[in-house]
């Protein structure tokens, strides 16, 4: 069976790729501005998963949160903050999601929170891919 294909202006496909673009990218600075207002109770959080320097940890997040979410909203080097973003989304969902560990009456929760950050990131190398794709085009 023959598929059939509806040919987008480029323009339209340029536009529709910037919005998607954007609205990833505000998930990411409303997340980091979030934390920003709820910085103990997320530090403690951190420090329930044993990791060293919360502080430092919740911090770093929120630096990666915000500047990402920056990168993709506005397209300045959407490449590298994808990439970061993508980076920081597998330790972060592995640690603070695992529904393997997670009491039974969490386990759907954690599980939907994973769902959730794996299609987030296979988003993060779609990006990363076009980016990467129109910087080798030579387009802005």
């Amino acid at each position: 069976m023959a598929m059939t294909t509806i040919p987008l202006e480029p323009t339209i496909v340029s536009r529709t790729y910037s919005v998607g673009r954007a609205l990833l990218g505000s998930l990411f600075l409303f997340s980091g501005l979030l934390k920003i207002g709820s910085f103990s109770a997320y530090s403690a959080w951190i420090a329930s998963a044993e990791l060293p320097s919360p502080v430092v940890l919740l911090v770093l997040t929120i630096v990666i949160e915000i500047g990402g979410g920056l990168t993709l909203i506005s397209g300045w080097n959407a490449r590298l903050g994808a990439l970061l973003l993508a980076l920081f989304l597998i330790p972060t969902t592995i640690i603070f999601h695992g529904f393997w560990r997670a009491d039974p009456a969490d386990t759907l929760n954690q599980l939907n929170h994973i769902l959730k950050n794996v299609s987030i990131l296979g988003s993060m190398l779609i990006v990363f891919a076009v980016e990467s794709s129109r910087m080798q085009a030579g387009a802005p």
